[in-house]
């Protein structure tokens, strides 16, 4: 069983571009830092994780949280960051440069489609498209149709190409829709009536709840465009020579997923302890950090308990991984049709490690960040 403040295995290796899937972060590029917290004298295996988006946010707080609680280190591995935020993170991982990546369906696929064919997706790390659009509740949109002729602040234009097979599919004509890129000055502009709606996913807009924009409703895209999302992909030349190293990333990982269920408080406190730099108040970066499990393990409370349950949190139903690759191929995001069993693969998850020792690692741990402190001092 592992403390709060377990030995540290990320390090923050490379910096590229501004980005987009920075929910709860600070909007600003973040610089190469090393985690605080001292290794342990045991002999680690260094591997690296490519981002598809910038780190200090709440978008990867089961990295952290597989860091912080010690369960990478103690598959033995010290994992290397390298943050990625301008889309290229599947050509990183197919060009060797990394190990890991957290790489979307339609960026991963679309590297594959372009002749990158040596990586493979191994835990289903985001299992429902956690991709929608917000309205306030005080303007004339009140479904999906009212988007024609309407204005939509998003993060970035790269994201165009994940809203409009959404909106498509519920029957919006995306030749009517104006996009009007805004970073996280979405909020205030959706708030103010600058802005028609704004397309978000489900963890930022349950950031944004406990902010305070709380007169909003949300039309999730799992509702008229059921797929899959961000996966952890594996560099299949790195996976046949290290078997056990990638069993070893993916058993953290799932533990550290279990874990943002039990508590997703301790989860926010890692996060913004790991990034102080965070903008957002401690309701937010729990409401994040809710939101990153349903999307991680159910976006209803019976899909939610089915996937414990089966004790099968990582693993993907491959008929949806099926209908996610169709959709991409109808939306052409792919050219080609791909075979599911080609690219995405269950023989790495481990589904046998006992949830009491994460169970106890939840309910043992204190929070002592900034934010729950000027929370819970008053």
């Amino acid at each position: 069983m592992k403390n709060t403040k377990k030995l540290a295995s990320l390090l923050i290796v490379g910096l590229m571009a501004a980005g987009m899937l920075s929910g709860c972060g600070n909007g600003s590029d973040t610089s190469t830092t090393e985690s605080g917290t001292e290794a342990s004298g045991k002999n680690l295996t260094e591997v690296k994780w490519v981002s598809p988006a910038a780190l200090a946010s709440l978008d990867f707080v089961w990295m952290y949280v597989a860091d912080e609680m010690g369960y990478f280190a103690d598959e033995g591995l010290k994992v290397n960051i390298i943050e990625n935020t301008d889309g290229s993170d599947a050509r990183f991982l197919a060009a060797g440069s990394a190990d890991f990546a957290a790489s979307s369906p339609a960026v991963a696929l679309s590297t594959v489609d372009a002749g990158a064919t040596n990586i493979k997706a191994i835990v289903n790390n985001v299992s429902s498209n956690i991709f929608g659009i917000a309205y306030a509740n005080k303007s004339d949109v009140k479904d999906w149709k009212d988007l024609e002729g309407k204005k939509i602040a998003i993060t970035g234009e790269a994201l165009i190409s994940i809203y409009n097979p959404i909106l498509a599919a519920a029957g919006v004509d995306t030749s009517k829709v104006e996009y009007v890129v805004l970073g996280n000055a979405r909020y205030e502009a959706l708030e103010l009536g600058a802005a028609d709606a704004m397309g978000t996913w489900i963890s930022e807009y349950d950031m944004c709840e406990g902010m305070g924009y709380t007169d909003w409703t949300f039309l999730s895209g799992n509702d008229v465009l059921p797929q899959i999302a961000n996966s952890l992909w594996v560099n299949t030349d790195f996976a046949e020579k290290n078997p056990d190293t990638v069993k070893g990333f993916a058993r953290a990982i799932t533990k550290a997923m279990y874990f943002c269920y039990k508590n997703p408080e301790a989860a926010a406190d890692i996060a913004l302890n790991r990034y102080p730099e965070i903008e957002c108040t401690w309701e937010g970066a729990v409401g994040a950090v809710n939101g990153n499990v349903s999307g991680m393990l159910g976006m209803t409370d019976e899909a939610l308990q089915a996937t414990l349950d089966a004790h099968s949190i990582g693993v993907y139903d491959m008929e949806m991984v099926k209908k996610t690759i169709a959709n991409l191929l109808a939306g052409g995001s792919i050219k080609q049709e791909l075979d599911a069993e080609t690219y995405y693969t269950n023989e790495y998850v481990d589904t046998t490690w006992d949830y009491a020792d994460v169970d106890a690692d939840a309910a043992a741990y204190t929070c002592a960040s900034k934010v729950y402190t000027e929370v819970n001092a008053a």
